[in-house]
């Protein structure tokens, strides 16, 4: 028999944007989520990206157009070409779901011996920015080729979320 390993439940959605600041404004003014921090990864895809919380410390990620961020297309969106209705049902505006844990590697290595497929294996990362963040991350391909993300990040006082 195998031992449980901890899910602590949803930690984030992400979602690659034509406009950032735009993004921002229409959820937390209008859905009224609060804004968290903005960071980047130098050199690691991430141009500028923003945690909002939609609640409870549950956020939603948002990726600027420049970005390339994790389980997303290798390259930056084109805010010059916006997708038709038609288009957009093909090209999906979602990019990961991540869920929170403290066993990165064991949830990672229990999904894949599930039937995922490795997307990126685990990885500690320090983000840039005025907040910055210390997280173990991994990405695997989900049963319907979604990308789910294993998180385990420190807030600033270094406690774990």
């Amino acid at each position: 028999m195998t031992s449980p390993v901890s899910n602590r439940g949803l930690d984030h959605v992400a979602v690659h944007v034509y406009d950032i600041d735009a993004s921002v404004d229409f959820y937390t003014r209008a859905l009224g989520f609060r804004f968290v921090r903005e960071w980047s990864v130098p050199g690691g895809g991430v141009h500028r990206a923003v945690f909002l919380d939609a609640g409870d410390d549950r956020l939603i990620e948002l990726f600027d157009a420049a970005s390339t961020p994790p389980g997303g297309s290798p390259q930056g969106l084109d805010p010059a070409r916006r997708h038709d209705d038609d288009e957009r049902s093909r090209v999906a505006a979602l990019v990961h779901f991540a869920i929170r844990t403290d066993d990165v590697v064991g949830l990672f290595d229990r999904a894949v011996a599930a039937g995922a497929r490795p997307l990126a294996a685990p990885k500690k990362i320090t983000t840039a920015g005025d907040d910055p963040m210390t997280l173990q991350v991994a990405f695997v391909y989900g049963p319907n080729d979604e990308v789910i993300e294993f998180i385990d990040r420190e807030t600033t006082n270094g406690d774990r979320r």
